[in-house]
């Protein structure tokens, strides 16, 4: 049996945008469409089934926005991905709150809309897998749970990267960035239960890059080429302060 290849839906103003996505995307196995307004992409929904919709909000006629809302009364199970230059963080959590599955701001990088995409459409078909595209009546109240704390951890998301866009990537500590999320977390109303699990794995996150980044440089300080750099290094510093010494 032959799998279908995923559909996604591109709508992005700028063509340069869309071809860009277009190409980046077709290359990775995905069918691709695009188009350059809301109304033409919620033609497109009612015409054609996709998998996933990567949509902008800043859009000619009707938002994103806008088109999210209509999305959520009339293609519920098709997930959308903002991508968007509105870094702001209240733009981010209203549009996680209408049901967005994620939320990045351009200049993107094409391996994060890639890795989005892939848990996206991962998580969509565990969600069938496990039912939980049933009715509410036929969805049990385990199920239920997870799926609130599985939009309260992508709400929590959203607003980390709108903070993380106001600092300064160079010298903004990243507790600074988990605190001010979880400050704004509370503020939002979502659930202490919630913020609390997200907090605990971006720690752990945090924790397992700490380890790699620690882990290479062990081996590059244990590298004999690295040693001879090193070594070839501090000769030139050392020769030219003799240098220096002498004249």
């Amino acid at each position: 049996m032959v799998c279908e290849k995923p559909r996604v839906l591109i709508v992005d103003d700028e063509q340069v945008v869309c071809d860009l996505l277009h190409d980046e995307l077709s290359g990775q196995g995905y069918l691709c469409a695009t188009v350059l307004t809301g109304n033409d992409a919620l033609t497109k929904l009612a015409m054609q089934d996709f998998d996933v919709v990567l949509l902008d909000i800043r859009l000619p006629g009707i938002s994103g926005i806008e088109v999210l809302r209509k999305m959520q009364s009339h293609h519920r199970t098709t997930p959308a991905i903002m991508i968007t230059a509105i870094n702001e963080v209240e733009t981010a959590v209203e549009t996680m709150q209408l049901g967005a599955s994620d939320y990045i701001v351009k200049p993107f990088d094409l391996d994060r809309v890639n890795t989005s995409i892939r848990t996206v459409l991962d998580t969509k078909t565990c969600l069938h897998e496990t039912g939980a595209y049933q009715t509410p009546l036929c969805v049990s109240s385990e199920q239920e749970d997870d799926e609130d704390m599985d939009k309260s951890f992508n709400q929590m998301n959203a607003i980390a990267y709108g903070v993380e866009a106001k600092y300064d990537l160079l010298t903004g500590r990243p507790e600074i960035v988990t605190q001010a999320t979880m400050d704004i977390a509370l503020r939002l109303g979502i659930p202490e239960k919630a913020i609390q699990r997200w907090a605990a794995a971006r720690a752990r996150l945090g924790s397992e890059g700490n380890r790699v980044i620690k882990s290479a440089l062990d081996k590059l300080n244990r590298s004999p080429l690295a040693q001879r750099i090193l070594g070839m290094t501090e000769s030139h510093l050392y020769g030219t302060n003799s240098d220096e010494s002498q004249n």
